[in-house]
């Protein structure tokens, strides 16, 4: 009876994100990435691989190029459920270009086909790849970036790793927290709602990623966790209409006592008149500017001495 009923629950989980995808798909421009290439990383699951767009440095010589090079391991947004991989495209090109870093763009998986922890574990996956390959990436500048659900990602990860594997985390306005019902939310400052995904959509794509699991799992909700292994430096980008910013600012500030007398660094930047996802609006290109230079400064210089 257990497993019927778990088959109609997936099958109304997947009927109706289907659903969404396809209004999604049907009413927002198509990604247009474009990477310099692209790479399957090996999966822990027997018989597959994790794709991933390569963005690389364009002004290295050809002596830097046969060096390792700092790797960036980015997490697309996608509310754990809609397919919006390759979204990241800007920001993985301006990361490549003013840094020096390698960028990875993970394509991660998806409730509700996939479940926790099919996503967090193929982040791993990534990380673990470029460890195996110090001929072409340097182990030790290891950063991983992630917006919305990809920025919980980007903050859980590092906590399941052996201490300083991660160098720096940024998070542009992560959901760090699955334990309230979406409706009882509230952003800093009241603003525009336009954006905002209907509360029905994300109620049920929290279903389909963690099903039945206690959505106060640190792993799930890092709100929750105590005493985590943090980055070196951890930047958290919150933006003042979104509904998500007061929980990751609370993160922030836990995160902060957190590091005390260890050496790393937290620091937490409120994004003013910008909601969820603001960096992929044509009407926020300053804000995007300033949010984007400031990743970048963490990653050329880092906040510690």
């Amino acid at each position: 009876m257990k497993k019927l009923l778990a088959g109609l629950r997936y099958f109304r989980l997947k009927l109706l994100v289907s659903s969404i995808r396809l209004i999604v798909r049907l009413l927002t421009p198509p990604v247009r990435a474009k990477p310099d290439a692209v790479l399957s990383i090996p999966s822990r699951d027997a018989g597959r691989s994790i794709r991933a767009h390569v963005y690389s440095p364009s002004t290295l010589t050809t002596e830097a190029v046969e060096a390792p090079r700092p790797v960036l391991i980015n997490c697309f947004g996608s509310g754990f459920a809609l397919p919006l991989f390759g979204g990241d495209d800007f920001f993985c090109r301006q990361i490549s270009q003013r840094t020096g870093h390698v960028v990875l763009d993970v394509d991660y998986r998806l409730g509700p086909e996939f479940p926790f922890p099919a996503a967090l574990h193929d982040v791993e996956d990534a990380v673990r790849y470029v460890q195996s390959r110090p001929d072409a990436y340097d182990a030790a500048r290891i950063s991983i970036s992630g917006f919305s659900s990809g920025g919980t990602l980007a903050l859980v990860a590092p906590t399941l790793l052996p201490a300083d594997t991660v160098r720096s985390v940024i998070a542009f306005y992560p959901s760090v927290s699955m334990a309230k019902d979406p409706g009882e939310r509230k952003a800093p400052v009241d603003g525009p709602k336009a954006g905002r995904a209907p509360l029905f959509w994300t109620r049920l794509f929290r279903e389909g990623y963690i099903g039945d699991m206690d959505p106060r799992d640190p792993r799930i909700s890092p709100l929750y966790g105590h005493g985590m292994s943090l980055a070196g430096n951890t930047l958290i980008l919150t933006a003042e209409y979104d509904v998500s910013a007061l929980e990751a600012e609370e993160f922030a500030k836990k995160a902060k006592e957190d590091a005390q007398g260890t050496g790393r660094r937290v620091v937490l930047r409120r994004m003013r008149e910008c909601g969820h996802n603001f960096d992929k609006s044509k009407k926020q290109i300053a804000a995007r500017t300033e949010a984007y230079d400031v990743a970048i400064n963490l990653l050329n210089q880092g906040f510690t001495n």
